[in-house]
């Protein structure tokens, strides 16, 4: 994280590495403090906040001045000093944060250092004799530690992470990468190499690629923190992409010691998740299969939503809230975030979690409808509730989507509908609100365009008049009459408009009340026309794949989510692999388990080719172990797809006969 260095400050460093093979040198600097940390702030990217400070090493030459690990760290690795330099770096560096606020430190260890079994007792060791707690130190560990020795580097890590440290993957994608070694190594974190977010903004390529770590990352559950953020731009194009953490000039460079108190203080502006058309050089909607689409289009929504809107984990914990329902809690966006429901309403999370873990036992909870309790200053709110269970792509429920609205201040009718007015003129869904003498109050842009007829053709006009009696009587009018009674109603139905012809709709009545009973009633009409043709034919194609299935074509259907690492397959893929659908987790580690053992890496490699970008499609033969032991040569093909998540999907046939020929 150094600026570029002058020529003069070259010709130094070029001077004093000459002086480094010494080793009096070496001695005396070690001997007499000239090692010294500095620190560069780490800072959560969604808050501002200061998370900690990665450690880096500094010579403090009385010749050279400050010397940057580039001229001494090569040296110390070949001439063997470098566990005492690491032990003198991590010591200060302990030390000078004692009188701060319990911040991580974050530190590297040379690639061969991960070849000496007592590291972890050095470290431990370090740490202990300061009182420093474990779990708030970071190892960072680059990908060429792979190439010396596999193992030792991953039983070396298991015993840091037994010993409370966090493991993180430096400069990821740049070395040996390789999906095993996120499947088989303790990593915590993945750190994007600053050569990626450096050209992100403007090359296509590195926004794809930095986009491609960031959501590797998160469907492996892993903290994700990016290197090199020099501008504001790059800041918010990382939050937008889901990055965790970052570091850089941006944030602050690194510094000495003495400047901790100076960098703690420093207020940090939290980056901005903006709209795409901000970034002068492309689109992040480019960005294929990420989780940049999903969150766009649910940023969109929940920002322009008339109703308070948030998504809560399987945990209770906030993932994702607007605006409007923040406000209603009393505290901002970003406090939500990682916070539990009864954290943040403690006055009624007994009356919302019930029916929130409904939700997640997958009921769909629509119309509740419950008042918090008054306090010394003010009459408690009411609110209508809707929770609906969200499932991913294996059809596990994730968590649950909360529509909240408050209506306190709408008691009167007439007071309520004209504040509504103005809302749902923005909506998709045709709205029209009714009074008890079946007369339109209230019809919103989308309604009328339905129909064909301007506002003073239909509001205040009675229903019957302009939907015709007969389909009043036979269709609306029973609807209406139970929502006037106080029940939530919804079905589904087809009717022909004047424009747009024949159309699939889903329809919703709901009673509008104040102190006096039900003053009116709100229809909701959602045109899911298109969407039902959607289902028609997925079930179409779904169909022709059993077809040819029946017809002794014996091809395997197989689908992998990207984000959740869950496998959905076939019949067919069943019998290819010897596994049976009652039987199988569905998790991918049961899947590679069966590969032989000589095909792997050739499987893993044409796997990494296609997440990484570098080919269009993934294509492998290779033989799978039943649990009979027998032998079934597989040819896979498969693409990946972007939509509604990053998932591959592909197909196996089964060659075993062409290859024992």
């Amino acid at each position: 994280m150094t600026p570029e260095l002058s020529t003069r400050e070259l010709c130094s460093i070029e001077q004093a590495i000459e002086q480094i093979s010494d080793p009096l040198e070496v001695e005396r600097a070690l001997g007499t403090g000239q090692f010294v940390p500095w620190f560069q702030p780490l800072v959560a990217l969604r808050t501002g906040q200061l998370a900690g400070f990665e450690v880096l090493a500094r010579w403090n030459h009385p010749d050279f001045g400050i010397l940057p690990p580039g001229a001494f760290v090569p040296t110390a690795e070949r001439d063997g000093w470098i566990t005492c330099l690491m032990n003198q770096i991590l010591a200060q560096a302990i030390a000078a944060m004692s009188p701060f606020p319990p911040f991580n430190l974050a530190f590297n260890v040379s690639p061969l250092q991960l070849q000496e079994a007592d590291l972890p007792r050095r470290i431990r060791d370090v740490a202990e004799r300061a009182a420093f707690p474990l779990d708030r130190l970071t190892v960072e560990i680059t990908e060429t530690a792979f190439a010396h020795n596999m193992q030792q580097t991953r039983i070396i890590a298991e015993e840091l992470k037994a010993m409370g440290c966090r493991i993180a993957l430096d400069d990821f994608g740049t070395g040996y990468s390789s999906l095993c070694h996120l499947q088989s190594l303790p990593i915590h974190e993945l750190k994007v190499d600053r050569s990626f977010v450096h050209s992100m903004t403007e090359d296509r390529g590195s926004r794809k690629i930095v986009a491609a770590v960031v959501g590797l990352g998160q469907s492996l559950e892993l903290t994700t923190l990016a290197e090199g953020i020099e501008r504001p731009e790059q800041a918010d194009m990382l939050l937008w992409l889901g990055c965790d953490f970052g570091q850089g000039w941006h944030y602050g460079t690194a510094l000495p010691a003495e400047m901790l108190d100076e960098m703690i203080s420093t207020l940090r502006e939290p980056a901005t998740a903006r709209a795409p058309s901000l970034w002068e050089s492309g689109s992040v909607c480019n960005l294929q299969g990420l989780p940049a689409q999903r969150l766009a289009q649910l940023q969109a929504v929940y920002d322009g939503a008339p109703v308070g809107l948030a998504f809560v984990d399987r945990q209770l914990k906030y993932v994702n809230i607007n605006s409007r329902l923040a406000e209603m809690h009393g505290a901002s966006v970003e406090e939500h975030f990682g916070k539990t429901l009864p954290e943040m309403v403690p006055l009624i999370s007994h009356l919302v979690e019930p029916y929130v873990r409904r939700a997640l036992s997958g009921e769909s909870v629509t119309g509740v409808e419950f008042t918090e309790p008054d306090s010394e200053d003010s009459r408690g709110r009411t609110f209508l509730v809707s929770y609906q269970p969200a499932r991913d792509e294996a059809g596990e429920i994730v968590g649950v989507s909360c529509a909240v609205l408050d209506f306190t201040e709408r008691k009167m009718a007439e007071e309520r509908l004209r504040q509504f007015e103005s809302v749902i003129e923005s909506l998709e869904e045709m709205m029209v609100v009714v009074d008890r003498n079946y007369r339109y109050l209230l019809a919103n842009r989308a309604y009328l365009e339905y129909r064909g007829a301007p506002a003073d053709q239909v509001v205040g006009h009675l229903v019957p008049a302009v939907i015709g009696q007969e389909t009043f009587e036979r269709v609306v009018k029973p609807w209406i009459d139970e929502a006037f009674k106080g029940r939530h109603i919804e079905y589904r139905t087809k009717h022909v408009f004047p424009r747009s012809g024949e159309r699939d709709l889903t329809v919703s009545y709901a009673p509008i009340e104040d102190g006096s009973g039900v003053r009116a009633v709100a229809c909701i009409l959602r045109d899911v026309t298109e969407l039902t043709r959607m289902e028609l034919t997925a079930m179409s194609w779904q169909k022709r794949m059993e077809l040819a299935q029946q017809a002794g074509l014996r091809i395997g259907l197989w689908d992998w989510d990207l984000q959740t690492n869950a496998v959905v397959c076939s019949e067919e893929t069943y019998r290819q692999w010897g596994l049976t659908r009652e039987a199988f987790s569905g998790r991918l580690n049961e899947v590679v388990a069966r590969i032989h053992p000589d095909d792997r890496d050739a499987v893993e490699a044409a796997i990494c080719k296609v997440l990484f970008r570098r080919t269009g499609n993934y294509a492998s033969q290779f033989r799978v172990v039943r649990p009979d032991s027998s032998i079934c040569w597989i040819d896979a093909q498969a693409v990946i797809l972007s939509e509604p998540s990053p998932h591959m999907v592909g197909i196996s046939v089964d060659i075993t006969s062409s290859k024992t020929i």
